[in-house]
Order: structure tokens, then C-alpha cells, then sequence
């Protein structure tokens, strides 16, 4: 990065103006010894030369000692990062990313030009921070830095060195970027969290993984490390919701109070958590072939609340595990209810967050409360993320292979918006991809939306999977998704997510498969 260039720079000036001064001194030395040679003001020449001379010799000792402080700077960085990175590279740590970050900041740009700190790890911190114990972690973390280097020394690149600062920190990656477009926050995230799954990829690294960014737009004469601190919180933010980049907001430093810790493990206790079921409709066989379990909170203080109201604070109380398992609890003890009773029954999928998933305890809970509900596993399948598959793919494809073993169904959620969905499909033994409601919403008016929909479909027939659409609100949608041929739909025109009562009531008497039995 720019460490090899200053040195450049020291060496190139100290080269140029030690060979000025030298020139200057001796040919003022000559004129003073051998006045005959320079005429009658040979004195007064050699004086002036002398004179002139001793600035050049002052910039020259600068350029020098700059040069010599260079060297023993790359060289502590180097050490430094041989403990970090694994190799000895001038990468920037924390102190020399601060200063140099710092007169970036303190620069005059040209109008419109913002600048945003951004900070970010290739996984979960605990995890992107254990060089001291994981080589895997360690060479991840150097490949990273690689990859940044590669970028900032491509002249032609719009996140050259022209315009970016790299540096790492205890498993956070800092970035000082200087655009004029906003958009290019998203563009560089895109790519840097791209390239980091490809490196665990093409390195075969056995390491969980999934970029998590904070961005900081920052203000005109921000204190860099407030910055910094403020890129970290929202990185942290981002992967409490696990989201791959979130904008900082003030309201960040407002943690979760004890109170919503507190209320959230009371719900829990009291059993407040409910589930609301979402069915899912079959083209082909027109009926309702299975059903989604969603989280719903009925407080008595603030009435029936979606996830959206708790989740978050969930995943910051550390209840996320506890909310998952609740609720795949109460679907096998409706199922189980169901079963006794003899009513129609259907597979219902599970979510489950991806600190869940790569639980040590995940498969042995799961083949536990089937048995101690006596639910047979066809009868449950489980949602998991794109991005949470792609997180530790080696573990991931072992945990779906021994769902599959015991007759659960496992689908990809959320397909196409995480990375290299493709090999995904070629890789992980899916048995259906739910394609985001981000890709449905357009499709009636826009013919870009509706191809990538059939392409995303494709994919998924060509690998013999069920491809199921989600969010889908209107029968000008379904019209479009019958011609592409999906599978199955879920979303608002067939079905809203019902309580578990009025999804039994629906199941006997809705209208879509009542009028499939009438033709």
C-alpha cells in the first residue's frame, strides 16, 4: 500500500536533492579555491552557491531521515502483522491507519466529495478476531488484506489509493473512502464481501464466514476515532441483525436496556410467544401443501408484535437461540395436536438463525423434541439463508446432509440475494429455493425483474428443485409465475399468516382448493 510508495517518494527526493547540494557545494568550494578559473566575482559566486546550497542539503537530510522512518515504520508493521496476518506485510494497523486516515480527512476535497469510514470483519468477531488460535482465521485474514492491496494499487480501479486507506485491527478491516457517489458504499461492500467468500472458496478454508460492514458518513472536521468507533458500532449492528451493511445511526449507542432484556426473558417464561402460520400453494397440484412458522409476540403491555419489534433486541439479549427453539417447539406440539386429532396436517417449515444452525446442539434438540412429540420429521422442514449456508459450507453441507437422513426437508431461503447462488445449488444438497419477495415485487411492470425471476427458477428446476416464490400479493403475479413455471407460492393473495386456530379453520374451508374439488 502507500508505505512502499512514501519510501519511493523519500528515496527518489533524498536522491535528487543530495545530488543538487553536492553539485551546488562543490562548484561553490571550486569557486572560492581556484578564483582564477570563475573570473574576478569567483568569491562572491562561491559564496552565493554555498548559500544556495544549504536548503537542498536541509530538504535532502529530511527526505533521508523520512526514508530511514519509513523503513523502521514498514518494519514494525511487518513484525506486527506477522502475529495477525500470518505473513509480513506493510498492511496498516490500527495507529497508522488513524493517522494517515486522519489527514485524509483534514484534506480539501473537490465539491460533492464525501468521505465514509467503514469497518468490517469476515465473520462473527469472536471468530474473525482468533488469529491467536485459528490458522485458518489467520490466513482468511491475510488473504483479506491481499485482496484490499490488490485494489488499492489499481490505478485504473475506482477504489484505488487514489481515493481509499486500508487497515486491521483485532479482526476488524478498516476503510476510508472518498467518493462522490454514495452508491459506491454499497458497490465496494458488494465486491469485498463477494471476494471474501471466493477467497474461503478457492483456499478451501474451514472457517464460518459472512462480512458483516458499518458505515460512518462522516462530517466535516469528525475526530477520527469517534469515527472509528461509530463504523464499529454499526458493524455490530449489522450483525446482530444479520445484515451485510448498516449506515450508522445515533440511536446505535442507545443499548438494550435492562428492561428489554428482561421483558423479552419474562415473554419467554410466560410463553407470550406465538405462531402464526403462512401456507404455501402448489401450482401443480392447486392446493396448500405446507405451511411457514412465524414468530409473533402477544404481550399484555404492547399487544400482538411482529419480529420486527423484537428480534433485534433478541439478538442483542443473546435470546435468539432460546426465541428459535420456542418456536419450533410450539409448531411440533401443534403438529402433534393435530395428529392426535386427526386433522388435516401439513409440513411446516422452521426458521433458524445461523448462530443456531452451527450449534454444537442443533441436530441432537432437533431429533430430540421429534421424539419426545412424536412428530415424524416429513412433517418439518427447515428454512435456513442463503448467506447462512454459505457461512461455513463444509459444516453446512454435513448438518443438511443428516437432516436429509433423518426425512426433514431443508430449503434455501432468501435465494439469489446472497453470494454465488449457482454454486450453491450445485453444492448444497437443497430440497427447495424460496426466491425473495425483493425479486417479485416488480415483476408485473418491469420485464428485468420478471426475467431474472424465470432465470432464478431455471436454476432451480435444472438442479431438480422445488422452486417456491414468497411475497407474492396480487393475481397479476400469479398469472406471470404460472408462465414461468415455479412451484409453489407463498404471500398475502392466497394467505396471510393466520393464528393457529384460524389456520386450522382456513385449511377445511378456503376458497382456492374449494374451487379446484368444484371444477
Amino acid at each position: 500500500m502507500k508505505k512502499n510508495r512514501r519510501y519511493r517518494f523519500y528515496f527518489i527526493t533524498n536522491v535528487i536533492f543530495t545530488t543538487i547540494f553536492v553539485g551546488l557545494f562543490m562548484v561553490g568550494i571550486m569557486s572560492l579555491v581556484s578564483g582564477d578559473l570563475f573570473g574576478p566575482n569567483a568569491n562572491t559566486l562561491g559564496t552565493t552557491l554555498l548559500a544556495s546550497s544549504i536548503p537542498f542539503a536541509v530538504i535532502a537530510s529530511y527526505s533521508f531521515k523520512s526514508m530511514i522512518d519509513q523503513r523502521g515504520f514498514v518494519s514494525r508493521l511487518e513484525i506486527e502483522n506477522s502475529y495477525t496476518l500470518g505473513k509480513k506485510v506493510p498492511f496498516y494497523n490500527f495507529d497508522a491507519f488513524k493517522t494517515y486516515a486522519g489527514y485524509e480527512m483534514k484534506k480539501k476535497d473537490a465539491a460533492n466529495v464525501n468521505s465514509y469510514l467503514i469497518a468490517f470483519s469476515t465473520g462473527n468477531i469472536s471468530v474473525s478476531a482468533n488469529t491467536f488460535h485459528n490458522d485458518m482465521v489467520m490466513r482468511l485474514n491475510y488473504f483479506t488484506s491481499e485482496y484490499l492491496t490488490t485494489l488499492y494499487n489499481d490505478r485504473r480501479g475506482k477504489f484505488s489509493g487514489r481515493n481509499t486507506i486500508y487497515g486491521f485491527n483485532r479482526g476488524i478491516f478498516l476503510i476510508l473512502l472518498k467518493t462522490k457517489q454514495k452508491s459506491d458504499v454499497p458497490d465496494l461492500v458488494s465486491m469485498i464481501s463477494s471476494n471474501v467468500f471466493k477467497i474461503v472458496s478457492d483456499n478451501k478454508l474451514r472457517v464460518m464466514v459472512q462480512p458483516f460492514f458499518g458505515v460512518k458518513e462522516l462530517e466535516e472536521e469528525e475526530n477520527i476515532v469517534s469515527a472509528i468507533e461509530d463504523a464499529m458500532i454499526a458493524r455490530s449492528v449489522s450483525e446482530s441483525n444479520f445484515e451485510t451493511y448498516t449506515f450508522f445511526n445515533s440511536s446505535f449507542k442507545k443499548e438494550s436496556t435492562n428492561q428489554d432484556i428482561n421483558e423479552l426473558e419474562e415473554a419467554l417464561n410466560n410463553g407470550e410467544f406465538v405462531v402464526f402460520y403462512q401456507p404455501k400453494y402448489s401450482i401443480r397440484s392447486h392446493s396448500f401443501i405446507s405451511a411457514e412458522a412465524l414468530a409473533r409476540w402477544d404481550s399484555p403491555k404492547y399487544g400482538l408484535l411482529s419480529p420486527a419489534a423484537f428480534i433485534d433486541k433478541a439478538e442483542t439479549a443473546g435470546l435468539i437461540s432460546a426465541l428459535d427453539n420456542y418456536i419450533f417447539e410450539k409448531a411440533l406440539i401443534d403438529l402433534s395436536e393435530g395428529l392426535k386429532r386427526g386433522r388435516r396436517v401439513l409440513p411446516v417449515s422452521i426458521n433458524f438463525s445461523l448462530y443456531e444452525f452451527y450449534s454444537n446442539k442443533f441436530l441432537d434438540n432437533v431429533v430430540s423434541l421429534l421424539e419426545k412429540y412424536r412428530v415424524p420429521p416429513s412433517l418439518i422442514e427447515i428454512e435456513i439463508t442463503e448467506t447462512t449456508s454459505q457461512a461455513n459450507q463444509f459444516l453446512s453441507i454435513s448438518v443438511i446432509k443428516k437432516l436429509k437422513d433423518i426425512g426433514i426437508r431443508v430449503l434455501m431461503d432468501d435465494f439469489g440475494v446472497g453470494y454465488s447462488g449457482i454454486g450453491n445449488l450445485r453444492n448444497i444438497p437443497f430440497d427447495a429455493i424460496k426466491i425473495d419477495k425483493s425479486f417479485t415485487d416488480l415483476i408485473v411492470t418491469d420485464d428485468k425483474s420478471r426475467s431474472i425471476v424465470k432465470l432464478l427458477a431455471d436454476l432451480g428446476h435444472l438442479n431438480d428443485i422445488e422452486v417456491i416464490v414468497e411475497g407474492v400479493d396480487n393475481k397479476e403475479q400469479v398469472d406471470i409465475l404460472k408462465k414461468i413455471k415455479v412451484d409453489t407460492i407463498q404471500g398475502f393473495y392466497y394467505a396471510k399468516p393466520m393464528s393457529s386456530k384460524d389456520y386450522e379453520i382456513f385449511l377445511k374451508t378456503n376458497a382456492f382448493e374449494k374451487e379446484k374439488k368444484e371444477q
